[in-house]
């Protein structure tokens, strides 16, 4: 794109492969993508169903589509199924009550297809995992603008509000996920700057991320927690950097620049080589562009171009992109990006239609 500033052109969908290795995937390599099915007329429900891994990258060998029994009608706004890293459990938050409060952090064991609740509070927001699989954190809301943030082990117990710590003078704060055995937190207040503070699931501690005051932009860790990625936006300029740094703030390298727009989401391949990322340029149209780059800033690839993008996800072993496009031609649905041929396809498996929408996806390891 004409706006686009950066040392690397973007090269053209199709025309540059972003990972080589191309091996035959095993079932357990595949996972399995859990999303949601609306219907567009009126009286149908809500589903939540899953497609195995195995339609992506062997289509002879796709079973059925499968419809996952949940104790509960969609009736509320949906998020995406939060996987713990070995793929056993999900965590999911949602009200089974008909006015929408209060929201339970239900548990679902993907095997045994059962689902419990672990805990209750007036609004929960997604859930995150740690990555050791130990703790799910999660921001609570009360409705009347108080809100905490709250971890809990999977099997219910050591329930605790990890959010004393912090310093009055930045609540609200939001929590972007995780950074080893720390909840990654940062102030919702508006203004550029402020400090991001790591919170200790095991006692509340909190400190800043820091030593310097950084842009409070939302920082994703990487897999093997070696980097932090984030986008860098200078209001002076317009210019969004997105950066690559180390977890002490040190050695920040810029891989890839845009002028105005906005970045998002942003996220990691699961062997920490790559990053994902969506752009949303300056048109009068809305306009969505999918890049992959890697880590140290080569081959900057535009896989994907749309409309409005949900959610990104890396398939387990690396080699697919799945992105959710929220308004394609057909409706909201699934595409995929094989980032070895950088071919696309929509998402298909039987007893999948394009009649209905198909959003909030996740992808189980």
């Amino acid at each position: 794109p004409a706006n686009f500033q950066s040392a690397e052109t973007p090269t053209q969908v199709g025309s540059m492969p972003v990972v080589t290795d191309s091996a035959s995937t095993s079932e357990e390599e595949a996972g399995e993508l859990y999303f949601f099915l609306q219907p567009r007329t009126a009286g149908q429900s809500i589903e939540l169903v899953k497609v195995s891994g195995l339609c992506i990258f062997d289509s002879s060998k796709c079973p059925p589509l499968e419809k996952i029994k949940v104790p509960f009608p969609f009736n509320f706004t949906i998020n995406a199924m939060s996987w713990s890293p070995d793929g056993r459990y999900a965590a999911f938050a949602y009200s089974d009550q008909s006015n929408g409060t209060p929201t339970k952090l239900w548990l679902f064991d993907a095997d045994a297809k059962t689902w419990i609740s672990l805990a209750q509070f007036p609004f929960i927001d997604p859930p995150f995992w740690s990555p050791d699989g130990a703790w799910i954190a999660f921001r609570t809301q009360d409705g009347l603008g108080s809100e905490d943030v709250y971890v809990i082990r999977p099997d219910g117990s050591e329930l605790k509000s990890i959010s004393a710590d912090l310093p009055a003078e930045g609540r609200p704060y939001v929590m972007d996920g995780w950074y080893t055995e720390n909840v990654i937190m940062r102030s919702a207040l508006l203004g550029n700057a402020g400090n991001i503070y790591l919170v200790r699931a095991e006692n509340g501690q909190a400190r800043p991320m820091f030593e310097a005051l950084l842009t409070k932009a939302q920082f994703v860790a990487s897999p093997d927690a070696g980097f932090f990625a984030y986008d860098d936006f200078d209001q002076s300029t317009n210019l969004h950097s997105l950066k690559v740094m180390e977890p002490d703030g040190a050695n920040a390298v810029t891989i890839a620049q845009f002028t105005g727009g906005s970045i998002y989401p942003l996220i990691w391949s699961p062997d920490s080589s790559l990053i994902a990322f969506n752009y949303y340029g300056l048109s009068s149209e809305p306009s969505a562009e999918v890049y992959v780059i890697r880590r140290t800033g080569e081959n900057l690839s535009l896989v994907y171009k749309g409309t409005t993008i949900g959610r990104l996800l890396f398939s387990p072993n690396g080699k697919y992109l799945l992105v959710e496009e929220t308004t394609s031609i057909s409706g909201g649905h699934l595409f995929l990006i094989n980032l070895v041929t950088l071919e696309q396809k929509i998402l298909k498996a039987p007893g999948l239609s394009t009649d209905y929408d198909w959003y909030a996806p996740s992808w189980r390891p």
